[in-house]
């Protein structure tokens, strides 16, 4: 049996896209470089971030992953049919929505929500974690952080064909900005 181009048959599992991976990996380490900066450099009491708080900003970057990138997806995708039902001069309000293109646009969101929100807590708990495992170290969660944003800058740099050295400078920077103004902003 053939298909088109794109399509995939049902009850396939869908592949992990790009897309939702560079967006959860980066929310989640710029979330717990805002949200715990000050309790991984020690806090107001000299101690590094506990299970409890590494847990509550994993699961927050989670949450919040979901919701984002489910309505973002989604209202991109809602986009498209209603520009294909104009360009077929359909003039029934969402007419192509209610068919399976709108179911499909609605587990592709789906996908790219679990997708992102899954990177996403990984990515915010893998340097608390550390944090957590190691508080003698409190620079150790940060260099990681640091780290992993640049490799995903280098990663980013080759994918796109682009400067992966300056990907990776860029993101390494933001990295270091949001310690600096996490530590300063004192959220936990």
């Amino acid at each position: 049996m053939t298909s088109l181009p794109g399509h995939r048959p049902a009850g396939l599992r869908l592949p992990v896209k790009v897309l939702p991976v560079v967006l959860g990996l980066l929310d989640g380490i710029t979330n717990a470089l805002g949200l715990a900066a000050h309790s991984i450099l020690g806090g107001d009491n000299g101690s590094g971030p506990g299970l409890g708080l590494a847990l509550r900003v994993a699961s927050f970057a989670l949450v919040t992953a979901v919701f984002a990138i489910f309505v973002a997806r989604y209202v991109e995708l809602r986009a498209g049919l209603i520009r294909a039902a104009r360009q077929l001069n359909l003039l029934e309000r969402g007419a192509l929505a209610a068919t399976r293109l709108g179911r499909a646009a609605r587990r592709d969101a789906v996908a790219y929500a679990v997708q992102a929100s899954l990177a996403s807590f990984s990515g915010a708990l893998l340097p608390l974690g550390v944090a957590v495992a190691f508080p003698a170290f409190p620079w150790l969660p940060l260099l990681l952080a640091v780290g992993m944003l640049t490799i995903l800058g280098l990663v980013i740099g080759r994918r796109l064909r682009g400067n992966p050295g300056l990907w990776a400078a860029a993101l390494a920077a933001a990295g270091i900005a949001l310690i600096v103004i996490g530590a300063a902003l004192n959220i936990a």
